[in-house]
């Protein structure tokens, strides 16, 4: 027996639900295309902004950088120059204690202290070595200021 054929009806139905799949998916694909081509720009846009930002955060950070070297130096410049001015003084405090008692070790010997005792090579070393440090002292000060 031969299979009954498809009414023109039922034939024409089918023709319509493949019509309507196939423009579903053809306005789908539609749509998908339209929606690639929104993450794409929108993807270029971020990259870009990305880029931006991160070059920003680079500068910002490389100045950062070099405003704490900087500071650093400047730092370790002013601990040096006070570990000098204090040496200086310590030597200062040592010349003064040498002075004084080569003062008094004379005044206890003579009674007195005469000008030729201030004039013997022992105190005028004492007092050569005595101005030099004031005037690396006050150069070191100098320094010292121009940090500030």
């Amino acid at each position: 027996m031969a299979t009954p054929k498809k009414s023109t009806k039922v034939a024409a139905k089918e023709n319509t639900k493949k019509g309507f799949f196939k423009s579903l998916i053809e306005n789908v694909a539609e749509k998908l295309d339209h929606v690639s081509e929104n993450v794409a720009e929108g993807a270029s846009f971020v990259t870009e902004k990305v880029k931006e930002t991160t070059a920003k955060a680079y500068v910002a950070g490389a100045e950062l950088v070099e405003d704490a070297n900087e500071k650093i130096h400047q730092f370790t410049d002013k601990q040096s120059l006070n570990k000098e001015k204090h040496r200086l003084e310590d030597a200062q405090s040592e010349l003064t204690s040498k002075f004084g008692k080569l003062t008094l070790e004379h005044y206890l010997k003579n009674d007195s202290l005469h000008k030729t005792f201030l004039n013997t090579k022992a105190v005028e070393t004492l007092v050569l070595e005595y101005k030099a440090n004031e005037k690396q002292i006050k150069n070191v000060e100098k320094a010292l200021k121009k940090l500030e």
